[in-house]
């Protein structure tokens, strides 16, 4: 007889709406296989749509085959296997597989003829899975200890720069959201870019703690020095290297600064903010006139407003050059035009940031390619934006029309993305256009 978690199994992944097993007179005879029919019951009808051939579950334990694993058997997955074949015979006799056959409504001509999974197989996969989450457990159990026997030494963060002291105090912060995590909530936390794999997850969070670490212990360190320090074996240097700019960038979501003003060395990156239109920080002063740029470190450091009712924010450097370069358009629509130049990054969301806390902004124009990158800058933007509930929002579609809704202007993106995909410079408008727009 079959056993009740095998039968269960194949009624979850096996059989098809309105199918049973007719397990009732099953023939086993000395073969160390039974079939099993499918059925398809009525009040007046009883058809044999298929028949299964399996091994009665056995308990002992049998060690699975390389060979077996590198089909990546999955519980709907349909595999073609050599009937004859030694190891088919011994995979199907252990239990690892079962051989699935389909009839014509005739009964029995094969419509088609292939291998599932086994349920001792998905049992093994069940067991495996449980296994990993067990040891991500114990993984984050550890990073939580080892990040609370830091936590003795944030004494040392008085000794800061304000810059660095302001980095450390939003990372820490972060840091604590995460301590009051379970291990299973940590793949579905917002805290983490959402395609990321619990294990990369994981990952950062050792990245993040190796460079705290470096952080209350010296100035300045480079880059192999995080890893190094951190697993104090041969190659830990280079630990984390396949991630190194996302990490980074990611680091810099949770300290909202530059990683060079903690203290993070030799990385030669600077980040630059393009726009055209007045503005003013702190250390300095912007007029209306050229296309100008501050840097992620400057941002970090000051304080901007404008003086502007307006802001553009554009994807691509041709449409600000455009723009600046129409003569007095901005000045004439107290406009300020921001370009993310293709990527949306922390310092450039720290400084819309700014803007629209410190300065008289109505309304922000966002515009961005007609492909699914210009589409997710548009969301992410929308995300930036959207906490300033005053703000009057337009984006721009490419037969120039306005959207205020971002619901509106998603399925809009969503319906023209199937057929079509356009750049910003292919609808570029004119003057005219521009401040129809501003004044819709």
């Amino acid at each position: 007889m079959i056993d009740h978690a095998t039968v269960n199994y194949i009624q979850k992944y096996i059989l098809k709406k309105g199918e049973e097993l007719e397990t009732l007179g099953i023939d086993q005879t000395s073969s160390p296989f039974i079939d099993v029919k499918i059925v398809k019951r009525t009040e007046r009808t009883y058809r044999v749509a298929g028949l299964l051939t399996l091994s009665p579950y056995k308990k002992e334990t049998v060690k699975i085959d390389d060979s077996l694993k590198d089909l990546n058997f999955t519980p709907r997955k349909k595999v073609k296997l050599d009937d004859h074949a030694q190891r088919t015979l011994r995979w199907l006799e252990q239990g690892w597989i079962m051989k699935e056959i389909r009839f014509e409504k005739d009964e029995k001509t094969i419509k088609t003829m292939h291998y599932r999974m086994g349920y001792r197989l998905y049992q093994y996969q069940q067991e495996c899975i449980q296994q990993k989450k067990d040891a991500i457990d114990r993984e984050f159990h550890e990073w939580k200890n080892t990040t609370k026997l830091i936590q003795l030494n944030y004494d040392k963060i008085e000794l800061f720069s304000y810059q660095r002291k302001r980095g450390f105090n939003s990372l820490i912060e972060v840091i604590n959201k995460v301590l009051d995590l379970d291990f299973y909530e940590i793949e579905e936390s917002y805290l983490f870019p959402e395609k990321w794999s619990l294990q990369k997850r994981l990952k950062f969070l050792h990245f993040v703690v190796a460079f705290l670490q470096l952080c209350l212990q010296k100035t300045n360190f480079d880059w192999k020095e995080i890893g190094a320090s951190y697993f104090k074996e041969i190659g830990g240097s280079k630990k984390f290297d396949s991630n190194k700019q996302e990490f980074i960038t990611h680091l810099e979501e949770w300290t909202k600064c530059p990683a060079a003003l903690l203290g993070l060395s030799s990385l030669g990156n600077i980040t630059p903010f393009y726009f055209s239109g007045q503005l003013i920080g702190n250390y300095s002063s912007y007029q209306f006139g050229p296309v100008h740029a501050l840097t992620d470190l400057s941002i970090s450091a000051d304080d901007y407003s404008t003086k502007a009712t307006t802001l553009w924010l554009v994807e691509n450097r041709g449409i600000l050059t455009r723009m600046a370069a129409e003569g007095d358009f901005i000045k004439e629509t107290n406009s300020l035009v921001m370009c993310v130049d293709g990527h949306l990054r922390t310092s450039h969301k720290h400084c819309i940031h700014q803007l629209l806390k410190n300065s008289p902004i109505q309304q922000t124009m966002i515009w961005t390619d007609y492909d699914s990158d210009g589409f997710q800058i548009a969301k992410e933007l929308y995300t930036v934006i959207s906490p300033h509930r005053s703000l009057k929002l337009k984006w721009i579609t490419h037969d120039h029309r306005i959207m205020e809704q971002w619901e509106m202007y998603e399925k809009y993106m969503t319906a023209f993305l199937k057929d079509h995909k356009l750049e910003q410079e292919q609808i570029l408008g004119d003057v005219e256009s521009w401040k129809r727009w501003i004044n819709h």
